[in-house]
């Protein structure tokens, strides 16, 4: 989208522009409730929890899509190529285990494991894209594996190992569909995400059993998460990452993962071992760390070093 021009050529920021970071902001918050939303399932079991979000997602991306390209949909799926695909198959794997990973660790073990997936790109960056690692990078990296080794040995203690590797899988695929996306940046990747979305809730059908016994109220639950709520976040939150850096985006994302914990606190009063705590406010200061040393770097006038 090219910027609208006065009569003396100044630029002028697009609507879309302008509100960019109101997105990512608005978006960041909204989807902080997932874990929220997942404590107040009523019976559903994992699985079907899977199955009934992607079942009421899948069509309202669709909805939107179709509204916005109309005629031109067909050839947008047809357009994703091979990086589409394999976007697909990592965003199709990676909503079911955020969803299994919650139910078997806490809310709070589960998203700061999971938050520590922009440093995992980073490093599958540098494998397939031959993107540089810089030294900040090398130590955020260090300093979350650290944090996320206390988290699993906190699970061990617990009874929770199995959540907390699920989390890191969880992480894993997420980095690889981010990988993907920037692999195909020169069209649009949205039908990827419709494709996952279905994968993910055929994963969650076989994962059933081919049960889709759940009570009214789950239903309802899944339906307003589902169409609603991821819907909308993963509609703005796509279009405001067009026209905000990178290293913006890792730092605004940060308000998921430390207020996640925070609502499942309030309201269902789950906490999270001190063990769990330390390790997740070293891996959320890993990222954070990254991102700030990153922004220092790319507002650095030309000249001076650039391995942060």
């Amino acid at each position: 989208m090219n910027p609208v021009k006065t009569g003396d050529s100044t630029p002028l920021a697009s609507p879309a522009q302008r509100w960019a970071i109101p997105m990512i902001i608005g978006s960041t918050l909204l989807i902080s409730v997932n874990g929220l939303i997942i404590r107040s399932i009523e019976s559903a079991n994992e699985w079907q929890i899977v199955l009934y979000r992607q079942l009421f997602f899948v069509p309202a991306l669709l909805l939107v899509l179709a509204c916005q390209y109309r005629t031109r949909l067909p050839g947008l799926f047809l357009n994703v190529g091979w990086a589409g695909v394999g976007a697909a198959v990592s965003m199709g794997l990676a909503n079911p285990l955020f969803i299994v990973a919650m139910t078997h660790t806490t809310v709070a073990n589960a998203l700061f494991t999971i938050s520590s997936a922009p440093l995992i790109t980073a490093v599958l960056a540098r494998v397939f894209l031959k993107e540089k690692i810089t030294r900040s990078t090398v130590i955020a990296v260090l300093i979350a594996m650290s944090g996320i080794a206390l988290m699993v040995g906190d699970g061990v203690v617990s009874g929770a190992v199995f959540g907390s590797l699920l989390s890191l899988l969880c992480a894993f695929f997420f980095s690889t569909f981010v990988i993907c996306l920037r692999i195909g940046r020169d069209r649009n990747m949205l039908p990827s995400s419709v494709l996952g979305g279905i994968l993910g809730g055929l994963i969650g059908l076989v994962g059933s059993g081919f049960d889709l016994q759940v009570s009214a109220r789950d239903v309802w639950i899944c339906f307003v998460w589902g169409s609603i709520i991821v819907t909308t976040v993963h509609y703005f939150f796509t279009l405001g990452s067009r026209y905000v850096p990178g290293t913006e985006i890792m730092l605004i994302t940060l308000i998921e993962f430390t207020l996640g914990p925070v609502w499942v606190w309030m309201v269902f009063g789950e906490t999270p071992t001190r063990l769990a705590l330390i390790g997740g406010i070293l891996v959320l200061g890993a990222v954070a760390f990254r991102a700030v040393s990153l922004l220092i770097q790319e507002r650095r006038p030309c000249g001076n070093p650039t391995d942060a």
